[in-house]
C-alpha cells in the first residue's frame, strides 16, 4: 500500500484526535455476549481453550452441530498467516480464542495471529499503523470510522469476494444499515453486528404511575406529554420521565429530528440544519423539558448520580437506546422493563440501523485466505457460535436471543422495525464526525445550562461548525 504524504497526515491526524468515537450517541462497544465469569482469571490453553464462562466441552459441541459454509475461494496450497485485529475483553476473548481453534481444524494452512485493543484506543492505535503502511489482515471497524479510512484508501473493497461466494446470502443482513461502509458504489466492510433503537421503559414505574405502557402508537407529542406526568421527586430520589437529554450527536437526526422533518446536516454532511425552523423547534422543545419541567436530568443532576445511567438504575421511565440494551436488562433484576417502537412525529417514524463491521485492510497480502475467515466469522453459523446479541444476519436472532435470554417478542419487535423503517439516514459518518460532535457539544450544555437561548446555540453551532465540514470534501 502507498500513501501520499495528505493521507498519512490526514490518518496520523484521525488517530490523534480520536480517543473514543461513541457509538450511535453511547460509549458502548458491540460485541458478543458472554455467559457471566463464575471465577477464577480467564487462562486460554492454546490446544484446548475454555474458561469458566466458555468452556472447551460446551464450544466444541456448539462448532460441531452447526453447518460451516464453504466459499469458492481456494484455501492457501501453503501455510500463512493473517493477522485479526478485534476490540474485545477477557471474557470475549476465550471465544475468539475458541473460534480460531476450530477453524484451523477446517482450514490447517491458515494460521491465525490475534490482536486485541479496547474499543477507546483501537482506533488510535490501527489508524499509526494505517499511516506507517501496515496494518492486520482483518480488523474490526465502527461504523463512523469506515469513510474516513476509506477516502485514505486504506480498506480493500469486499464486492468481488461476495461475488465469489454465491452462499454469502447478503439478503440476510438489512441493506438499511450498510450504507456507512459503502463509497462509490462499492462496500468496504460487512457488520458483526446490527441493531435499531428502541423506546425502552420501565414497567414499574409506569404500573406505580398507573400509567398505560407505551406503545406503537405512541406519537412524540405522546412521550413528552408522559415524561412530565412521570417525573417526581428529588435529589437522589428524583425520577425522571426520560433520560438522556438530546444532543447534537451523530444519531440525533435520526432518532429526533426526521420526526418533524428536520436534520442536524444536510444529507451530503456539507451544511448545517440544525438552526433551520423545524430542527430549532425540536431542540426548543426538549430544552424546555429540561429547564422548565425538568423531566429530563440535568448535567448537574448528573453529576449528583456520579454518572450511573438514571434508567438502568431505575432513576427514569424511558429512554431511547439500542437494541443491544436488551441483553443488561436481561440480566439485571432490580426493575421490569419492556420495548416498543420509537415514537411517531409529523412526518412519520424513523430510526438508526447501526453496527459494526469487520473490514480487509488493502495491505493484506493474503486476501484470499483473510476472506475465508471473514466468511466464516461472518457467516449464520459464525453469529451463532459466537453469540452476538444484535446480529446482523436476521436468521441468527432467534438461537441467540433463546441462548441468552431475551425475550421473544422483543426479538420480533427488533426484527421488524430492521424490516420497516430503520435505515442510515440522518446518521454522521463522513469523516469530520468527530470533530462536528465536539464542536458543537459545548455550545449546547451552555444552552442547557441556560447561559444561552435555543436560537443564540444553534446559530453558534451552524457558525462553529460549517468550517469543520470542508473535511468531509474528501478525494
Amino acid at each position: 500500500m502507498e500513501m501520499n504524504r495528505r493521507q498519512i497526515l490526514a490518518l496520523a491526524a484521525a488517530a490523534a484526535a480520536a480517543p473514543v468515537l461513541a457509538a450511535c450517541g453511547d460509549s458502548r462497544t458491540q460485541k458478543q455476549a458472554a455467559a457471566p465469569v463464575k471465577s477464577g482469571a480467564q487462562v486460554i490453553d492454546p490446544n484446548r481453550p475454555g474458561s469458566d464462562a466458555w468452556p472447551f466441552e460446551e464450544a466444541e459441541q456448539l462448532n460441531n452441530s452447526l453447518t460451516w459454509p464453504r466459499t469458492s475461494v481456494p484455501d492457501p496450497a501453503t501455510k500463512i498467516v493473517i493477522t485479526v485485529a478485534l476490540t474485545t475483553d477477557a471474557v470475549t476473548e476465550v471465544r475468539n480464542a475458541q473460534f480460531d481453534f476450530f477453524f484451523k481444524q477446517r482450514h490447517p494452512n491458515i494460521e491465525i495471529k490475534r490482536e486485541s485493543a479496547p474499543f477507546d484506543q483501537f482506533l488510535t492505535k490501527y489508524m499509526t499503523q494505517a499511516a506507517g503502511g501496515t496494518l492486520p489482515d482483518v480488523l474490526y471497524n465502527h461504523y463512523s470510522w469506515t469513510q474516513n479510512l476509506v477516502a485514505n484508501k486504506v480498506l480493500h473493497p469486499l464486492d468481488d469476494y461476495i461475488g465469489r461466494t454465491p452462499g454469502f446470502d447478503m439478503d440476510d443482513i438489512p441493506q438499511s444499515g450498510l450504507g456507512y461502509f459503502k463509497r462509490d458504489g462499492s462496500l468496504y466492510g460487512l457488520p458483526t453486528d446490527m441493531a435499531p433503537k428502541l423506546l425502552f421503559y420501565n414497567k414499574d414505574l409506569f404500573d406505580q404511575a398507573g400509567i398505560a405502557y407505551p406503545d406503537e402508537t405512541w406519537t412524540f407529542d405522546r412521550l413528552f406529554e408522559t415524561m412530565r406526568k412521570m417525573t417526581s421527586g428529588s435529589g437522589v430520589e428524583k425520577v425522571y420521565g426520560f433520560s438522556p437529554m438530546p444532543k447534537p450527536s451523530p444519531d440525533l437526526t435520526a432518532v429526533f429530528l426526521l420526526p418533524y422533518g428536520g436534520r442536524f446536516l444536510d444529507q451530503a454532511e456539507a451544511k448545517v440544519m440544525i438552526d433551520d425552523p423545524a430542527a430549532r423547534d425540536v431542540m426548543a422543545r426538549w430544552l424546555d423539558l429540561l429547564i422548565k419541567d425538568k423531566a429530563v436530568p440535568s448535567l448537574a443532576e448528573l453529576q449528583l448520580l456520579e454518572k450511573v445511567d438514571p434508567f438502568k438504575s431505575g432513576h427514569a421511565a424511558m429512554m431511547i437506546n439500542g437494541a443491544w440494551l436488551m441483553l443488561e436488562l436481561s440480566k439485571q433484576k432490580a426493575f421490569k422493563w419492556g420495548a416498543t417502537h420509537v415514537p411517531k412525529g409529523p412526518e412519520g417514524r424513523f430510526t438508526p440501523a447501526v453496527g459494526s463491521a469487520l473490514v480487509m485492510a488493502e495491505s493484506s497480502r493474503n486476501k484470499d485466505a483473510a476472506w475465508i475467515y471473514m466468511y466464516e466469522w461472518l457467516s449464520a453459523s459464525g453469529y451463532k457460535f459466537r453469540r452476538i446479541a444484535a446480529p446482523a444476519r436476521q436468521s441468527a436472532w432467534e438461537d441467540n436471543a433463546k441462548a441468552l435470554g431475551i425475550p421473544a417478542q422483543e426479538v420480533k419487535l427488533v426484527k421488524d422495525v430492521l424490516a420497516d423503517y430503520a435505515s442510515d439516514d440522518g446518521v454522521l459518518r463522513l469523516p469530520a464526525s468527530k470533530k462536528v460532535e465536539n464542536t458543537a457539544a459545548p455550545v449546547w450544555e451552555r444552552a442547557m445550562l441556560g447561559k444561552i437561548g435555543v436560537d443564540d446555540a444553534l446559530r453558534e453551532i451552524a457558525g462553529k461548525v460549517t468550517p469543520v465540514l470542508a473535511e468531509n470534501k474528501v478525494a
